[in-house]
């Protein structure tokens, strides 16, 4: 996790420098006339003060729980309160602040958004679960290379990009999105309860055919959650209501791979003691993926290795489990989304700007 934290440092520097040097807002737009300083008083600082730590007290005990530490050690139970405690402290202020709050509750409780957002936190945990322990089954129990795993997990992107485009020219055609994102996400939690019956000897036609039919149904999950809360939202709100559902996607992925990881090596602790009860869980779990076949080359025990992918696998079809689940609960959320057309809104939208014309 500290190694991730500093290779993102540089990428944050560019973005950072990309912004400062070469973003201009015409100060024309500023029909306010507010300066920079009374501006970012209208920030929501508090807000962001206290939901970065908030999530990073949630990361760290889901990350650390059951494997570092255990469950009832002082470092969990002290981060589990402090999650509790800040996001206790979260919610207060942005009910207090309204509309200026980071997630103003207004816009968070309207049915549409709040069911889209709820899609895209499960939508996301499901996605980025598979995205994460895909390419970990091609490199542990396939044998192939960091770089093939990638390869072989082209058929879901693919798929997912494919769909998405498809997804888009539908809602332009039809107008109404609602059927298409429960149909996606109904073919989304198919592809992955498929793809938790993996074994050490499924075939190619079989994982290939499995993740293009899930990448199917991810496609329809990427765009429709905005698009949904673009078309119940005001104008005024659409950049908030926006933001939530890509922060709350993004919050999804982030806490269920962690979530992910611990289910893991619970799984592969667990299936060790049942398959290959001489060796030590932890030796296993130290070593990559793509180094497995090494480490019982080393300690004199490559007749063990079925046994031991065996044990891998236990914690593979774990956390493909828990995908399933996420995603079957991000489907029961898309039943909660209304069912308005893209062309009925944009009619209206461009009836009242029309009168604000005639009115100017």
């Amino acid at each position: 996790m500290v190694t991730e934290l500093f290779l993102s440092l540089p990428i944050g520097a560019v973005s950072a420098a990309v912004v400062v040097f070469f973003l201009r807002i015409p100060r024309q737009s500023d029909s306010d006339g507010k300066s920079i300083f009374e501006r970012i008083k209208q920030l929501d600082l508090w807000g962001a003060c206290l939901l970065i730590p908030t999530v990073v007290c949630l990361l760290l005990a889901l990350q650390w729980g059951g494997a570092k530490y255990a469950w009832n050690s002082s470092r969990i139970i002290g981060l589990l309160v402090g999650f509790g405690c800040l996001a206790t402290v979260f919610t207060i202020t942005q009910i207090r602040s309204g509309d200026r709050g980071t997630l103003p509750p207004r816009i968070l409780t309207q049915r549409t958004v709040l069911a889209a957002s709820c899609f895209a936190f499960m939508f996301g945990a499901g996605f980025f679960i598979l995205v994460f322990y895909l390419p970990i089954y091609f490199q542990a129990v396939k044998g192939v290379s960091a770089t093939r795993s990638g390869i072989e997990v082209l058929p879901l992107m693919l798929s997912a990009v494919l769909s998405s485009i498809v997804t888009g020219g539908l809602i332009t055609v039809v107008g109404y999105y609602t059927p298409l994102v429960i149909f996606g996400a109904a073919l989304f939690a198919i592809g992955a309860g498929l793809i938790s019956t993996f074994t050490i000897t499924t075939p190619f036609a079989r994982w290939f055919g499995y993740q293009v039919l899930t990448g199917a149904g991810v496609g329809f999950g990427f765009q429709i959650p905005i698009i949904s809360v673009q078309t119940v939202l005001p104008l005024d709100d659409i950049a908030v209501g926006t933001a939530c559902v890509i922060f709350f996607q993004t919050l999804g992925g982030a806490l269920f791979v962690s979530i992910g990881e611990t289910v893991f090596q619970n799984g592969v602790i667990s299936g060790t003691h049942r398959y290959v009860p001489s060796l030590d869980p932890k030796l296993l779990l130290s070593v990559g993926a793509t180094e497995i076949r090494n480490l019982l080359e080393n300690i004199g025990k490559p007749d063990e290795l079925q046994s031991v992918l065996q044990a891998y696998m236990v914690g593979l079809v774990n956390v493909f489990k828990v995908s399933i689940a996420v995603i079957v609960t991000a489907w029961v959320c898309t039943l909660f989304l209304e069912w308005k057309s893209v062309k009925d809104e944009e009619a209206q939208r461009k009836k009242e700007a029309a009168a604000v014309a005639n009115v100017v």
